[in-house]
């Protein structure tokens, strides 16, 4: 099979098993509308949270370290009102991630959230095409496969239009990979080809790509008699029988 043939088949049986879009918490009531600065504000916190730990859990600390500042409107504001050694010397008595380094750049992140944007995540995206949030959030130092999540999320609630990437992470590089050449891709490779699968809008396909992975396709032992892909997917017909 070349790979345009299954390009073909791998972007309909997507289509045919879209797993819709996620749940990004409060802020989905506010679709086509501006919301309060603290409801955009905690979508942030939680979203910068959410790499290299389970989104559950990313999202679970972001509202509390929210409830533990009080609930502020302006939680930029109240993060770095600490100098950046007392910021950093709360990480393990606020729990917020496993890294060191991530709980430091939500200090960098608020600063410049308070520079650029007076302390309101909602500057960033209000009125602007998807392409210029994302520049703005890796002006900002949020990442770009973070940012690319941000983006896709701002489109799942309404916040903003325009097409955007999928979050290539290790589930969506191992699915991708796995299924066109066998083992994990590289995030450049995912992204691209998920270009190809959905030229319309690659992040239609982010959720259902995660859920596979994350789902039937482990990192070891994957579960490829239950995979719906596994007809067209090289490391399965490499490893069946």
């Amino acid at each position: 099979m070349d790979r345009e043939e299954r390009l073909s088949k791998v972007a309909d049986l997507l289509r045919t098993h879209w797993e819709g879009t996620e749940d990004w918490g409060e802020i989905s009531k506010y679709s086509g509308k501006t919301c309060p600065k603290r409801v955009a504000n905690t979508f942030l916190v939680c979203c910068l949270l959410d790499y290299q730990i389970k989104a559950d859990r990313a999202w679970e600390n972001g509202r509390r370290l929210v409830h533990a500042l009080k609930d502020p409107d302006d939680i930029w504001a109240a993060v770095t009102a600490f100098s950046e050694e007392e910021w950093e010397s709360k990480f393990k008595e606020l729990g917020l991630h496993r890294y060191p380094a991530a709980h430091k750049r939500l200090w960098r992140i608020g600063r410049e959230i308070c520079s650029y944007f007076d302390g309101d995540a909602n500057k960033i995206w209000q009125n602007s095409s998807a392409f210029d949030v994302l520049c703005r959030l890796n002006y900002i130092g949020a990442g770009e496969q973070i940012s690319r999540m941000i983006v896709g999320a701002l489109r799942d609630v309404g916040q903003i239009q325009g097409k955007g990437d999928v979050k290539a992470d290790v589930h969506v590089c191992r699915v991708i990979g796995r299924v066109f050449f066998g083992e994990q891709a590289k995030p450049e490779t995912a992204t691209e080809l998920t270009r190809q699968l959905s030229p319309d809008d690659p992040w239609q396909v982010d959720r259902t790509l995660w859920k596979l992975g994350s789902t039937f396709c482990h990192a070891t032992t994957p579960d490829c008699s239950h995979c719906y892909l596994s007809a067209e997917c090289m490391h399965a017909q490499t490893h069946s029988g």
